[in-house]
Order: structure tokens, then C-alpha cells, then sequence
């Protein structure tokens, strides 16, 4: 009835992107842009709406008008990560970065700088910016989401007897790698001694929720919940410990963990940042993930757990499968490189070592495989930007299903992984196959990675301490047969009776970081606690 009440089409526009009605979404911001073309919001859930839908073209065009109409917002300085990193342009990219150090961009109101810092200490662990920048970040973040989510919850004065409780947050227990790596971690809990609770924060409700609502002693979603009325929910079930599967990837509300609505607050692995916030307790790591000297620019305290923090998930190949190189026009002589990795992973840094390593080995090709094929374009200017030619790669389809994704790796010689955020899945997946994965040793957890799988793997021979030696690695592997097998066959032993592949063994001693972590923070839990018989 009012067609200039700019309020309600941006409502609008919010709701049908919950309930993923894209081209109604578009319609509703577009209506809100064209009445107001200043609104940093729009543009911002505009463009958001635009990437999830694969209109790469038309969200590169948003990010331009959202450029040119709000050039100090910090929602557009955010955007712009993401979009100079599709459109291939680094000095652009290194302009935005530049001027986030030097905060010269502002949030409209504390919400706003919240809900910007959230992706930005996630984004961040796609670039080469010093560990200071993002600790700035984090503590930032620290203080004002104590002022947008509230003070923590008052502290349950005495425990409920019963086993130990411990309690899953997250967005994934579902049909999603990170789902999947939990259940790695998870199903072999010993329920006599632990009372598991699962919080969901998806709507979704496939074969792996069931999986764990299963193994749960209990099992809540919170879809419509505000993060104080989930937060009250989960203290009432007076939980020993909150383990967090989201940090600040898709789907994640970390508003709940900012009022700490159990003893103590532990965050996972959903991606190889923090939270940033000191009612989170503990960082999972190991000793190799983390050096000592990172703990200095995180606020989480370090708690190193036994073998690798990253649960290992064996998937078998499909026997029938349409990965075949005479099939794809693949020639028997080529070095096939995988690099299974989204267009955010492709770095300048990692580029140009891999334009160093293709130029070293001119039978060498790149092998891609995007998640969505309309990202295709982004992987074509980043590879232009960085001198790399159309016939030095390869884009590969993706497999229907786990099996015969895992399939994609018979064409592949070895790996290369990224830099500065390294692969975890990615990693895992190519050693379950028996394939070599060249990684750089950095300093930040996200460079550590896949050097923490490689030696809790027990084959180090890849794992590169500088550019230079990264690159003569891979240059062996394509040139030296029996290199070659001698790192083949330190994966087949290291799949064997490695402590990676032990998930019997990780579970046991995931709960004996829980242990550390309650005998550090909340010891009375451990002395009040009662378990099953048998």
C-alpha cells in the first residue's frame, strides 16, 4: 500500500533470502536500492543473495554500484574481499586490505561492526596479513558483541549430577563436509561417561542429521529461535561444556556463545580461525596445527589435543565412476596437479609458486573441479591475473555423490595445496587415495593444516619449510619415479596403523582434551559427576 516505504521492501527482501526465494529477494533489495541507492544494506544483502545463486556477473556488477555509492562503508570493504578475489584483481584486493588495516572504513552502528567483523575474521584467513590485524579484529569484535548480544548468562551455582554432559553447536549436522568430519569425531563418544546433546542451527534434516539425532541423548533445533532464547535453552540443560562446530563460517550464530550458556566453551575446527571471544574458553588444536607463539594474537586459549585435531573419514572410491583420462581427453604423459580448492584459496602467493612449478614441469596440468560451475569464469581471471594459460588447466565435473568425488583423484598425480589457508577435507581426501600432498609449513594455523595431517600421517617427505623447497618437491614428484613411490608407499603404511587413521583413538583423546579443558575451568563438574554403569 506504500510503495516508498523502503523499510518494508528491505524486510521483504530479508525474508524471501531466508526462505531462498532468490529472484524474489533480488526484486525486493532492488526496490530499496532504486528509493534509496545509498543503502549499505541492500547492496550488501544483495550481493550476498547474488553469489549464493552463481550470478557471478551480476554480483560483480552490485559490488561496482556498491563501490561507487558507499565507498567508506566496512560492508562494502568486506564485499570487496570476496569480489577483487573473483574478479582476479590483487592490487584492488591489496587497496581494500590496506585500508582495513588502517581502519579507514565504518560501520553505521554496533550491530552493523558485528556482523562485519564476524566474516572478516573469517575471510581473513584467505590472505597474507600479519596475525596482529586479525587479534585487532578479534578483540574488537570481543568488546562490542558484549553490547549487541548482552552480558553472558549467570552461572548455574551448583550441577546436576549425572555424567558428563557436553554439548554440539552447530550448522552442519547435515549433508555437508564439516557434518561429516564430526560424525568422524563423535561416534565413538563413550556415552557411558558422556551425555551427548546436538544443537542444530539448519532447517536441514537429511540422512546425516539422522545419523546424529541417533547417537544424541538429546537433539534440538534452534531455526527460529533469537540467539538469547537459544542460549537460555542450552543453559537449562546445565551443560559441563559447549563445543563449537561453526566459528564464523556459513550458518553460524555466535551470538549464543557470546552469553556462554554452558561451564565452559570450547571452539572446533570449522575453519582454521577463532571466534574471537573470551567467553570461548578454548581453541581445539594439536601440537603441530599451532605453534605456542599463536597464542599471543588469539584470544581462545590453545588446547592441544593427542594425533591430529582434523578426524580422518575414509571414503571409498566408486567403482564406476567417469573419471577416465582417455575419456576426458586427459594425454597418459600428463602430469595431472589437483587442485580441488575454491577460487578464494588462489592467492597471489599461491598462484605464482604454481605458475613457478607449471613453468618447471611443462607436461604439467592444473586440475580443478569447482563446487559450482558458475564459478567457473572466477578461476579463468585469477588464473589470467597470475600468467597461468587456458592450456596449463583442467576443469573437471564433479561426482554425484562422496564415492565418486573421492574418483576424481585416480587422475591425479599428486597435490598442491594453498596458501595461506591450506586444506584440511581436501587433504584428507587425497591421502585416503594415496596421493602426495606438497604443502608450504607456515606459521598461522591456516598454513599448518595439512601439516598436521602429513605428521600425524607419518609422511613428511612433501612438507615444504620454504617457497623454493615447496617447488623442488613438486618438481621430484613429477620427475622422479622412485620418489614417487616411496611417498605412495608411506601413505598406504601410514593408512595402516597411523594415529590420523585411528578414529577410535582420536575420539578418545578428544575427550581428553574435554578433560583438560574442565579441570582447568570448571573442575567441580568433574568431582560432581556420576556415570553409567557398564
Amino acid at each position: 500500500f506504500r510503495p516508498d516505504f523502503v523499510a518494508a521492501h528491505f524486510n521483504l527482501g530479508v525474508l524471501f533470502q531466508e526462505q531462498g526465494l532468490t529472484d524474489a529477494a533480488i526484486t525486493a533489495y532492488g526496490e530499496v536500492i532504486a528509493a534509496e541507492p545509498g543503502n549499505v544494506a541492500a547492496y550488501r544483502n544483495l550481493g550476498e543473495v547474488l553469489l549464493a545463486s552463481g550470478r557471478i556477473d551480476a554480483y560483480l556488477e552490485n559490488f561496482r554500484r556498491f563501490e561507487a555509492r558507499c565507498p567508506e562503508a566496512l560492508p562494502l570493504a568486506v564485499q570487496a574481499l570476496v569480489a577483487c578475489q573473483h574478479m582476479g584483481d590483487f592490487a584492488r584486493l591489496e587497496h581494500y586490505l590496506d585500508g582495513l588495516r588502517r581502519e579507514q572504513f565504518a560501520a553505521r552502528s554496533e550491530a552493523e561492526l558485528v556482523d562485519a567483523l564476524e566474516e572478516l575474521l573469517y575471510l581473513l584467513l584467505y590472505f597474507d596479513v600479519d596475525p596482529s590485524m586479525i587479534a585487532q579484529f578479534a578483540h574488537t569484535y570481543d568488546a562490542v558483541a558484549r553490547h549487541v548480544h548482552g552480558e553472558p548468562l549467570p552461572r548455574a551455582t551448583a550441577r546436576r549430577p549425572g555424567r558428563l554432559r557436553v554439548g554440539y553447536l552447530s550448522g552442519d549436522l547435515r549433508n555437508h563436509v564439516m557434518g561429516k568430519m564430526t560424525w568422524a569425531a563423535v561416534e565413538h563418544h563413550d556415552k557411558a561417561r558422556f551425555e551427548l546433546f546436538f544443537y542444530s542451527l539448519s532447517e536441514a534434516d537429511d540422512e546425516w542429521t539422522a545419523r546424529f539425532r541417533g547417537l544424541a541423548d538429546h537433539f534440538h533445533s534452534f531455526t527460529h529461535e533469537s540467539e538469547r532464547e537459544a542460549a537460555m535453552r542450552i543453559a537449562a540443560d546445565d551443560l559441563d561444556l559447549l563445543v563449537d562446530l561453526s566459528t564464523h563460517t556459513k550458518g553460524a550464530r555466535p551470538g549464543i556463545l557470546a552469553l556462554k550458556p554452558a561451564r565452559v566453551q570450547i571452539t572446533h575446527v570449522a575453519s582454521a580461525g577463532t571466534v574471537g571471544l573470551s567467553t570461548i574458553d578454548f581453541k581445539l588444536t594439536d601440537r603441530y596445527a599451532d605453534m605456542r607463539e599463536n597464542q599471543a594474537f588469539q584470544i581462545e586459549t590453545l588446547l592441544p589435543m593427542a594425533g591430529c585435531v582434523y578426524p580422518f573419514r575414509h571414503v571409498a572410491a566408486a567403482a564406476e565412476h567417469p573419471f577416465r583420462r582417455a575419456a576426458l581427453g586427459i594425454p597418459a604423459e600428463a602430469v595431472v596437479i589437483g587442485a580441488f580448492v575454491s577460487p578464494m584459496k588462489l592467492s597471489r602467493r599461491c598462484l605464482a609458486s604454481w605458475r613457478e612449478v607449471l613453468a618447471r614441469i611443462p607436461q604439467a596440468r592444473l586440475a580443478f573441479s569447482p563446487v559450482d560451475p558458475a564459478h567457473r569464469g572466477s578461476y579463468s581471471r585469477l588464473l589470467t591475473a597470475a600468467g597461468i594459460t587456458a592450456d596449463r588447466v583442467l576443469f573437471l565435473p564433479q561426482g554425484r555423490n562422496d564415492a565418486e568425488n573421492q574418483s576424481r583423484y585416480t587422475l591425479v598425480d599428486f597435490v598442491l595445496d594453498p596458501m595461506p589457508y591450506g586444506g584440511a577435507n581436501g587433504t584428507l581426501e587425497a591421502v585416503d587415495a594415496g596421493v602426495p600432498v606438497v604443502t608450504l609449513q607456515g606459521k598461522r594455523h591456516s598454513e599448518r593444516t595439512s601439516y598436521s595431517i602429513l605428521s600425524n600421517l607419518g609422511v613428511t617427505e612433501t612438507v615444504a619449510t620454504s617457497g623454493t623447497e615447496y617447488t623442488e618437491i613438486a618438481v621430484r614428484l613429477a620427475v622422479d619415479p622412485a620418489f614417487m613411490r616411496a611417498v605412495r608407499d608411506r601413505i598406504r603404511e601410514g593408512l595402516r596403523q597411523s594415529i590420523l587413521v585411528d578414529t577410535r583413538a582420536h575420539t578418545r583423546a578428544l575427550e581428553g582434551a574435554y578433560i583438560a579443558a574442565l579441570e582447568a575451568k570448571a573442575p567441580e563438574a568433574l568431582s560432581a559427576t556420576e556415570p553409567v554403569d557398564g
